[in-house]
């Protein structure tokens, strides 16, 4: 089967990454990756931010004149020149960028990069941002240049609904289950996410649910109802995988966290194919490599 883990922070991977050469991590990480059976991993590359307090300033990136962000990927574009057909990665580009539309027309350009993240944080003023409609302008060049966005809104799924109708070309993809483990009741929140499905423009990425969505100890059985509310509103080909493993590993491995799935009796063989990379790969337009025998 071709498994592809949808996120993993993976500039973050091992504990003194920050002091590791990128090469080392990448060369690791697939080590890794062949052990538990992964195809490819899509990076989500963060360092932290430049405002720890209020959560402003994405790393690696650097601040222009007007406040913006530009996002830069050394992590993200060093492991794919090592390992091309394992690895793909995540672009960011702040809404505020002068130069959004150039970035955006050159993300397909880049090696690798399939698509865009947006973490709306309120801290930092950008839901606020959001709800103003300061992001209108990134969604409609996305639109346009056809780069899905992996969209973060944490028990707020419903603030997304004008975007997908405003915008039926965009490929979004809602990001951690649209949970919030602070906002707790956790099957109306999950009912508010599957009311989005009827919009076919929006995936969800199933992730971090163990820690979420379960009371039990591996395999997380009681989180598989929770998958089939999600597959049944969403369809097999819209719900894929992801890890997370460098935030998620407090609670669970990363074999712990495919495993529940890939070994579970409570999906088909059909199921898994999709949920665990067929989804990811379809929907980013991310090509498997052919390998030789």
């Amino acid at each position: 089967m071709d498994i592809v883990d949808a996120q993993v922070h993976l500039n973050r991977f091992g504990n003194n990454w920050e002091h590791t050469d990128h090469a080392l991590i990448a060369d690791y990480a697939v080590a890794t990756m062949d052990a538990l059976g992964l195809s490819a991993v899509l990076i989500d590359e963060w360092a932290g931010f430049d405002n720890p307090v209020t959560k402003r300033g994405h790393l690696p990136g650097y601040f222009l004149p007007n406040g913006a962000v530009r996002g830069q990927h050394p992590f993200s574009e060093r492991a794919l020149g090592l390992h091309p057909d394992r690895f793909a990665y995540i672009v960011r580009i702040d809404p505020l960028d002068p130069e959004l539309e150039r970035l955006m027309a050159g993300v397909h350009d880049r090696p690798g990069a399939v698509a865009l993240r947006i973490v709306p944080i309120p801290e930092a003023g950008e839901l606020e941002l959001f709800e103003q409609g300061g992001f209108d302008s990134l969604f409609e060049s996305a639109a346009r240049h056809r780069v899905p966005i992996f969209a973060w809104f944490p028990g707020r799924s419903h603030l997304l609904e004008p975007v997908l109708r405003n915008y039926p070309e965009l490929q979004l993809i809602l990001d951690h289950c649209g949970l919030s483990r602070t906002e707790g009741k956790f099957g109306e929140q999950l009912a508010q996410v599957c009311s989005l499905a009827k919009y076919p423009n929006l995936a969800l990425k199933w992730c971090h649910a163990p820690s979420q969505l379960s009371t039990q100890p591996y395999p997380f059985r009681d989180v598989l109802p929770y998958l089939r509310q999600a597959i049944d509103a969403f369809g097999p080909s819209r719900v894929m995988w992801a890890s997370d493993h460098t935030v998620s590993k407090p609670h669970h491995t990363w074999a712990e966290a495919l495993f529940y799935l890939r070994d579970s009796d409570a999906l088909s063989d059909e199921e898994k194919e999709w949920l665990l990379g067929r989804s990811a790969r379809t929907i980013l337009n991310w090509r498997a490599a052919v390998r030789g025998s």
